[in-house]
Parts: C-alpha cells; sequence; structure tokens
C-alpha cells in the first residue's frame, strides 16, 4: 500500500481557467479520502491529475514518496472506478474482472483464481458467466470495482462511482464500497458531490469550491467545527439555517430581525473571538436538528409562522419564516440533500424559509406562528464579510481557505 501526496497542485488550462488551486492533501496508508463540492468545483480534475489523465501545470503528486509527475497512468500502480462503469459488453463478467491480468500475460490458472476470490468477496460468483447487459445497476458497478481489486494495485481512485444508481441501491453500495475497502486495507481517493456518501465514507474528507481546498477533517469535525460559512451550509441535510444578524452590544444576545436569541455564558466563553463583534453584524447558522417545537422554560426561542410540513416517518421538517434576512451562501445552491445532479450551477443562493428537524409527535400546523426552541451551544457564527467561522483568537489566526467569488 502507498501514501497518496499532493504538494500545491494546481491545473490552469491553455485559455486561462484555474481549475484547481494549489492544493496540498496527503491521503494516508489505508485511509479511505473522500473528495467532495459542488459540480464544477475541481474534485474530478484532482482525481484524473493523481491518475496522470490530466497533466499538471504546477506542484507535484507523489505515490509512495515517488514523485510521478511525468509517470504515465500505467506506471503509477492505481486503479479507477468510473461512474460510467465502463465494461466490455461482449465479454463475460469473468473475462471483464480478469482482462487486465490477461493483459499482463499472467498464467490462465493464476488469472482464474484471483478472478474466483474477487468475485466471492464482491457477491459475484454466480454471475461469471454473464454479460453486462444481463446485470443490474449495483451488479455492474460491483464488476468494475472487480476489475480494479483484482489487480491489487497500490491505491485506488473513485469518480462518482454511485451516481448513476437509484437512492436504496446507493446506500447499499457505499456500504459495500466501505467494507471491502478497509477489509483490503488499501488507499482510496473517492470523488462525489454528494455530501451524504462523504460523510458516511470517508476516514476524512476534503472538501473544494472553486478550486480551493477549504477544510479537510474527519467527519464529525466538519459537521460540529465548520472553518467557514461555506463548508457549514455545505455539510448537513437539510442544510444550515443561515441568518444576517447582529451581537447586541453587550455581547448577551443575537438580534435576528425584530427577534432576539440569548447567548448563554458557557456560548461565549467557548466562542471568546465573538467579543469583538459586539454592535456589529455577523451571519448566525443554525442546524434543523438543533431547533425543537419550545417548551416551558426554554430561553433561546424564536417565533416563526409555519409554511410547510413535510412528514418522514420518524420526523418532521417544519420550515418556518422569521423576518430576520436569510444571508447568501457563496457556491451553495448544490449544498445540503444527498441527490444533486451534475451539472448544477454552482453560484450563490439563499432561502426565505428555515427549516427545524422535530419530532414526529410534535403537534404543529401550517399557518401558525409558533416557538422554536435553539439548542444552547449549537449555534454558529460568522464574520459576514469574510465568511470565516467565529471561535477563538486561534481559529481566527488560522485564516482558512479564501471563498471564491461567485
Amino acid at each position: 500500500m502507498a501514501t497518496v501526496e499532493l504538494d500545491a497542485v494546481s491545473k490552469v488550462y491553455p485559455n486561462g481557467v484555474e481549475a484547481v488551486q494549489s492544493v496540498s492533501l496527503e491521503i494516508g496508508d489505508g485511509e479511505l479520502m473522500v473528495l467532495v463540492g459542488p459540480s464544477g468545483c475541481g474534485k474530478t480534475t484532482v482525481l484524473r491529475m493523481v491518475a496522470g489523465l490530466e497533466e499538471i501545470s504546477y506542484g507535484e503528486v507523489r505515490i509512495g514518496g515517488r514523485v510521478v509527475n511525468d509517470v504515465s497512468p500505467k506506471d503509477r500502480d492505481i486503479a479507477m472506478v468510473f461512474q460510467n462503469y465502463a465494461l466490455y459488453p461482449h465479454m463475460t463478467v469473468a473475462q471483464n474482472i480478469g482482462f487486465g491480468l490477461k493483459m499482463r500475460r499472467l498464467p490462465r490458472a493464476d488469472v482464474d483464481l484471483k478472478v474466483r476470490n474477487t468475485a466471492k468477496m464482491l457477491g459475484l460468483g454466480q454471475w461469471l458467466d454473464r454479460k453486462p447487459a444481463q446485470l443490474s445497476g449495483g451488479q455492474r458497478q460491483r464488476v468494475a470495482m472487480g476489475r480494479a481489486i483484482v489487480r491489487e494495485p497500490k491505491v485506488f481512485l473513485m469518480d462518482e462511482p454511485l451516481s448513476n444508481l437509484d437512492a436504496k441501491l446507493r446506500v447499499q453500495m457505499r456500504a459495500e464500497v466501505s467494507r471491502i475497502q478497509r477489509r483490503l486495507g488499501v488507499s482510496m481517493l473517492y470523488v462525489t458531490h454528494d455530501q451524504t456518501e462523504a460523510m458516511t465514507m470517508g476516514d476524512r474528507v476534503a472538501v473544494l469550491l472553486g478550486g480551493v481546498l477549504q477544510q479537510c477533517a474527519a467527519p464529525q469535525v466538519l459537521y460540529e467545527r465548520p472553518i467557514n460559512i461555506f463548508v457549514a451550509a455545505f455539510i448537513g441535510s437539510p442544510a444550515m439555517n443561515m441568518y444576517e444578524g447582529a451581537l447586541t452590544q453587550d455581547g448577551t444576545a443575537i438580534s435576528l430581525g425584530s427577534q432576539r436569541l440569548a447567548l448563554s455564558e458557557e456560548v461565549r466563553r467557548a466562542r471568546p473571538a465573538l467579543a469583538a463583534y459586539r454592535g456589529r453584524p455577523v451571519v448566525v447558522g443554525i442546524r434543523p436538528e438543533h431547533i425543537s417545537a419550545a417548551g416551558p422554560g426554554d430561553t433561546a426561542v424564536l417565533r416563526g409562522n409555519v409554511e410547510l410540513l413535510e412528514a418522514l416517518g420518524s420526523e418532521l421538517l417544519v420550515h418556518f419564516s422569521l423576518d430576520a434576512p436569510f444571508a447568501e451562501v457563496p457556491g451553495a445552491a448544490t449544498s445540503g440533500g444527498g441527490d444533486q445532479a451534475d451539472g448544477d450551477d454552482p453560484g450563490t443562493t439563499a432561502s426565505t424559509w428555515g427549516v427545524a428537524r422535530v419530532d414526529s409527535g410534535t403537534r404543529i400546523a401550517v399557518g401558525e406562528l409558533a416557538g422554536f426552541a435553539v439548542r444552547p451551544g449549537s449555534v454558529h457564527f460568522f464574520d459576514p464579510d469574510t465568511g470565516m467561522a467565529i471561535w477563538d483568537e486561534t481559529a481566527a489566526a488560522a485564516g482558512g481557505a479564501p471563498i471564491p467569488a461567485a
């Protein structure tokens, strides 16, 4: 197995478009790293530069400590799995899986043994004599994975391999990919535009926007401590509610339109840099799952008009409106959710409704003015000019990637 290192890697096309801007990233030995971001953010270009399918303009790519900028794809000891499977329709499953080994002129007995073992691992043993047209989408994707696995490469590269599958099969297959990667212990770079896929599969997740790496961290860190407003809005489904607000002069509350949201002493201690924003505008972010129906004793409460209810069985999504303006999030037109289509415009977006995720037994009706309690300590704050998260002096000094202009 091997590590993969990207050192200030950039891609500039002849027309001057900079698709990837100085991305530095290290994929550890046996790590599953996910590249995620809206369509057009540069994640597939990064993958293709690692594979050798795209020329690197600046920087270095190292695999197992060896610089591979000028090494041909076939000599990099990597295997790719594509979105469209790329199977040979005239070959059987066994022939498709073993094709690469056959090209290496391995003995037929060795090829047959490796193909059978790989097919068994993927649950394809009974379909080895079938052609791709006789298989389901999930089975064809497993064949494509088998063709990569059987070669025993140092690194797996996967370019949105599950995006052609239906929602139920996609859930099943992402668990399958994770299981196989851990069983093999191989390094994997996995590209997707689906943030749910990224969060459930990745050991670490790298978020890109406009060719710039915004943040790379474990999924839970991205969720709890996003570095900027884009990462905060992109990670989570439904997306984080973002409001334009202002910190009161005494720093004990946030003004959201005509309402005030009290800030506990615990919240203020956890975000010391917030003190510098007293009397100044801030962007306030609240995740839907951190909002519940208000009850007696709740202090951090907002009142909003219920506009729409979405019953999801075990929970209820409540869409509500406040008189506070929603903040625009650069690049977030494809954020949130898990089923965005390719080709979406990664521009800016704004919403007029907030969303709360509440218990399915909550009694609430469309048209009523309802109270919504915000979980203490769960509110996020962002600088309205830079988009950077407001936590403490250390975080502020760390800076982070600039959010590209829309």
